[in-house]
């Protein structure tokens, strides 16, 4: 049987001098992702060439996406408060440009960095230009949209004032404009169903009288990030969100991230498969195939998958087996979608 080609939309790298808290604030001495992760290492977690068993899979490219670099928040000057990000963006250029595997530029689709959401349209633009520079041409050319985490923003009041804010809907339309993708990381088990529903209506209004080549592609992370407890009032309200969101028609979904949101305990691949269903079964039915994309969310993947260092290959198993569901109806071109379709389409890779 031929091998499934994948594209991954969703791997996290950064090199050894970012490995630490002086580059992620998130970091902390000892922990497992505190340490360089590069391609060559994502190529021997996936079993691209490095791998002694039977790989069913060929991951033919990979969308890298931002890792929450520290910055200044308290510096005015753009170039000074970008400083971390900015330089998350020079090693990317290196990747691109083969400083680590001769592999690494054909591997590496697509580029997805941070960028200052949060901020005027006026401290956008200039960091859009600062990243070009320090991207270069080749680089840029891989850079299809931006990132700025909103699952760690907790108040209710301020996640709202933020994400219907002019400043924030401008920054949304400035992308479109040229062309970015946003994606999207909000947290229903930590943060609260509220993140869902103030982006559903931040999605609308950032496509109210835009042109239909410039409205902004929205790509949501890690399905929300479900409270995956099994309440029933906790899953109907996800439901509702995620329907809520799917109505936009520019918005993507990627079938990632839910190790990290498994209850405690839960550690065979065939009941994480049984656990998981109704919550791919509702993103099946509101986004369907060709708007559901394959991710890993590599290495983080590792820190609570069942099987340590090895669960990107887990969370491959446990999409295969969701895939061979009859129940769920996919037909091999749907699956072909959500492995690799979907990325290229909706990244415009």
């Amino acid at each position: 049987m031929p091998k499934r080609v994948v594209v991954d939309s969703h791997i996290h790298l950064w090199p050894e001098e970012t490995a630490n808290e002086t580059g992620h604030a998130w970091m902390t001495p000892g922990m497992p992702l505190a340490m360089p992760h590069l391609l060559s290492d994502y190529y021997r977690a996936s079993g691209q060439g490095y791998y002694s068993g039977d790989v069913d899979t060929r991951v033919s490219g990979v969308v890298y996406i931002e890792t929450d670099v520290r910055y200044d928040t308290h510096s005015d000057d753009v170039a000074t408060f970008v400083k971390g990000p900015l330089d998350e963006i020079a090693f990317l250029r290196r990747v691109v440009e083969g400083a680590y595997d001769e592999r690494d530029s054909d591997m590496l689709l697509g580029i997805v960095p941070w960028a200052p959401m949060d901020r005027p349209p006026s401290v956008l633009k200039e960091y859009l230009r600062l990243a070009e520079l320090r991207a270069g041409e080749r680089a840029w050319a891989r850079v299809k949209g931006f990132r700025f985490l909103l699952q760690s923003i907790h108040d209710q009041e301020s996640f709202a004032q933020l994400v219907l804010s002019n400043d924030f809907i401008s920054n949304l339309k400035e992308l479109g404009k040229r062309r970015f993708s946003f994606d999207v990381g909000v947290d229903q088990r930590s943060g609260g169903i509220w993140q869902l529903e103030l982006v559903a209506r931040a999605t609308q209004l950032a496509h109210q009288d835009v042109a239909e080549d410039e409205k902004v592609v929205f790509v949501i992370n890690h399905l929300c990030k479900p409270n995956l407890t099994g309440e029933r009032t906790e899953f109907e309200a996800w439901c509702k969100a995620v329907s809520d969101m799917a109505g936009c028609g520019e918005t993507f979904m990627k079938l990632s991230g839910a190790f990290s949101e498994l209850p405690p305990g839960l550690r065979e691949i065939d009941d994480i498969v049984i656990h998981l269903r109704p919550w791919v079964a509702q993103v099946l039915k509101c986004f369907r195939p060709r708007r559901i994309m394959f991710g890993s969310d590599w290495p983080v993947c590792n820190v609570n998958g069942p099987r340590k260092q090895d669960s990107w290959a887990a969370w491959k198993d446990v999409v295969k087996l969701l895939f061979d569901d009859e129940e769920l109806g996919l037909s091999e071109v749907d699956k072909d979608w959500i492995w690799q379709g979907t990325a290229r389409d909706a990244y415009r890779l």
